[in-house]
């Protein structure tokens, strides 16, 4: 009998990082030795929650569903994605897990262990330390959060699994220049593309503040920004930006768009940039490198990890309009470093990212916890 798992996780849209990670997942050839259900969890509430009442009537009808589902029919394992802000919630659903008599795998999805923990009051740390102890195991991203986690619990089993992403078929040539088109490119116009949330976190404020900077040097170059606002009324606040910056015609927003059509932005895109504050591990930088685009990111995080300074991409201060704009200036002025940079994102994201490589260490996994499967 193949093993029942229930995956739980955000589901689109929007389609972020964890819930793209999730569809790898559960649509991998994985599915042929599991069966995977899929619990959604959301950190927003539907339109009918009204105020606080409503809002924690909504969290304990969907914990009281959970435990039902989880208790009657008969999973292996409750592989539970969390990010950093909802933890306390992560802990809850665990709970009921353990006490459904289920094992849990911890998938976390961490940013910035110093808001996670270091820095968190004591009533976090508290439940949080406590929330560690109930899984058999954890995931974590990169080497940094699995240190802290055995530092605070040295016998905890917590493994190294790096995000990794389905290659995509590459869009064709009309796909392409159709999408320059309706972005309102010129031929010889250069597409700086940013990819998923769109607000502060994300360094959306500084793409606007160097695109000032650019302008003054080069009229040819356009900020591209993919995505939802990630906060409620940051698109707003990104557009009266523009407005100010005087950038309108050369930063763009598209708000949130379908998964795949992220490839054709991508092949139209002569640069990527993420520009962010806090991250863990962007599955919006690993669909960049796949499509061979030179990267310009943040030193915070696992992106060092994933990005080598002056051989996959250039690292950048966070916060830092001015280094953006050298950074974008430098690849449109320096055909050599940018083709340096584009062969050596394609050939790192080959090397530790590609999708087979990310499923053998997830179907690894799952064996170790559930055993193979007697059929």
């Amino acid at each position: 009998m193949m093993r029942r798992i229930l995956v739980v996780g955000p589901v689109p849209p929007p389609f972020g990082g964890i819930a793209s990670l999730m569809d790898d997942i559960i649509k991998s050839d994985l599915a042929n030795e599991y069966v995977f259900d899929i619990f959604p969890r959301s950190a927003g509430f539907p339109s009918e929650a009204h105020g606080a009442i409503g809002r924690n009537l909504y969290r304990i009808r969907r914990f009281l569903t959970f435990f039902r589902q989880v208790r009657t029919k008969a999973y292996d394992l409750v592989h539970l994605h969390s990010a950093d802000p909802v933890f306390l919630g992560t802990a809850l659903f665990m709970a009921l897990a353990r006490l459904a008599g289920v094992r849990v795998l911890l998938h976390m999805h961490g940013t910035d262990w110093g808001g996670f923990y270091a820095e968190a009051s004591a009533f976090r740390k508290l439940y949080t330390r406590l929330g560690l102890m109930l899984p058999a195991h954890i995931v974590v991203l990169y080497g940094l959060w699995e240190q802290k986690i055995r530092e605070l619990l040295p016998r905890t089993d917590v493994r190294i699994v790096s995000n990794f992403i389905r290659g995509s078929s590459p869009p064709n040539r009309a796909e392409v220049q159709k999408t320059r088109r309706d972005l309102g490119l010129e031929d010889d116009d250069f597409l700086v593309l940013t990819t998923g949330a769109v607000g502060w976190r994300k360094g959306s404020f500084e793409i606007v503040r160097a695109a000032s900077r650019v302008a003054a040097e080069d009229d040819t170059i356009r900020f591209v920004l993919v995505g939802g606002e990630e906060e409620d009324g940051e698109m707003g606040m990104v557009l009266d930006r523009i407005e100010k910056e005087h950038v309108r015609g050369r930063v763009t927003l598209t708000g949130e768009v379908e998964r795949d059509r992220i490839p054709c932005f991508l092949a139209a895109a002569d640069v990527f940039l993420l520009p962010s504050f806090i991250e863990g591990m962007p599955i919006s930088i690993l669909e960049a490198m796949e499509a061979g685009l030179p990267v310009i990111s943040t030193k915070v995080n696992a992106i060092p990890y994933m990005i080598e300074d002056g051989v996959s991409g250039l690292l950048i201060d966070p916060g830092s309009p001015d280094q953006i704009a050298r950074a974008v200036l430098r690849l449109k002025q320096d055909a050599g470093l940018y083709e340096k940079l584009a062969n050596g994102s394609r050939q790192a994201f080959n090397e530790k990212f590609e999708y087979s490589i990310g499923i053998g260490h997830m179907r690894t996994l799952f064996e170790n916890i559930l055993g193979k499967d007697d059929q």
